[in-house]
């Protein structure tokens, strides 16, 4: 129990497996609202400031209102038998089965905490969160104690207060080795069409699809956006055989004037995700990358929606198209911004 704990000055005993207690930020409830359900058998801490932020954040009108009113009830459902005392100490989180023990969730109270050379203002939100955990972590020596945060700068503040162990959320990564996945797009140097010796076009209303030598790009996937150095062109493979590519010409202007409810790309890579988003005959489309790449941007409004109702009443697989006698498989995408 959390409250037992707080009172044992014992040493680590390196013989065995530490123990982690583990500090949940308001961020990591709103990304996840069940997070701390993810901790295995570790204990799990939710200071009392973490629920002051969700309680003034449920009733905004915003999607994340929705994830803080998420989180507070699956805190209560996990406390709600429990006394104030047992809060305190910790109450046992559901278990699965007896090879996969769980740990405890408990409440502490950060603003009983005293305020010490050793601990930051409590002026603010983020501080207060990271004085419990500086206090967690005086009172418990021998275990681990670890604040969860999505928030870089609250790490910083934390590892220069004194905090031992701070980490971000990473247990929603679905793709551990998610650095060896395709980018989406081929890159050439210097002009594609120069690099071209052959090639036989059609043209069907707008649009105009090439048929070039395989060897052209021979790792390329279906779906593959095609780039060069000249800025003009941009083009997605849409089949091939063993002897041709077909190559849809897309043009760099085209890709840029998107538009969808209004929300336009503001580079060519946002180009490339929302002409994904839009193309019909792609019935999931996977966009990664760092923060500030546009992820969010070009899945605003009604776009996701609007490409992804096929997948609500068919089969992923049920749609395999077949153009020109070219193989074709047009159903995920990956694109990294």
């Amino acid at each position: 129990m959390l409250s037992d704990n707080l009172t044992q000055t014992s040493q680590i005993d390196e013989t065995i497996d530490q123990p982690i207690i583990y500090i949940l930020d308001t961020n990591i409830l709103l990304h996840e609202p069940f997070a701390f359900l993810s901790f295995k058998e570790h204990d799990v801490v939710v200071p009392m400031t973490v629920l002051e932020e969700l309680d003034s954040i449920k009733d905004r009108r915003k999607d994340v209102s929705r994830d803080a009113r998420v989180a507070i009830r699956a805190l209560e459902d996990t406390l709600r038998d429990a006394s104030p005392e047992q809060v305190l100490a910790g109450v046992k989180l559901p278990q699965n089965d007896d090879q996969h023990p769980s740990g405890s969730l408990a409440i502490i109270n950060d603003y009983a905490l005293e305020k010490t050379a050793h601990t930051l203002s409590f002026n603010e939100n983020d501080n207060r969160i990271i004085n419990a955990a500086l206090h967690i972590q005086k009172k418990t020596p021998n275990k681990k104690i670890v604040l969860v945060t999505k928030d870089i700068n609250m790490r910083l503040k934390a590892k220069g207060a004194g905090l031992a162990h701070v980490e971000d959320y990473r247990t929603d990564q679905l793709i551990d080795d998610i650095q060896f996945l395709t980018k989406g797009y081929h890159q050439f140097e210097g002009d594609f069409w120069q690099q071209i010796q052959s090639v036989d076009s059609e043209t069907e209303g707008r649009n105009t699809t090439h048929y070039v030598a395989r060897e052209t790009v021979p790792l390329t996937y279906i779906n593959e956006y095609l780039l060069d150095e000249s800025g003009t062109f941009a083009g997605k493979v849409t089949g091939w055989d063993d002897d041709k590519i077909s190559i849809l010409d897309l043009g760099r202007e085209r890709l840029l004037a998107k538009n969808a409810w209004g929300i336009h790309p503001k580079n060519i890579y946002q180009g490339m995700a929302m002409d994904a988003l839009l193309d019909p005959t792609i019935d999931l489309v996977i966009l990664t990358g760092p923060a500030g790449s546009g992820k969010t941007g070009v899945n605003k409004g009604k776009t996701t929606k609007f490409v992804k109702t096929q997948i609500i009443n068919e089969s992923l697989w049920s749609n395999c198209n077949q153009a020109n006698s070219l193989t074709s498989s047009n159903h995920i995408y990956h694109l990294t911004l």
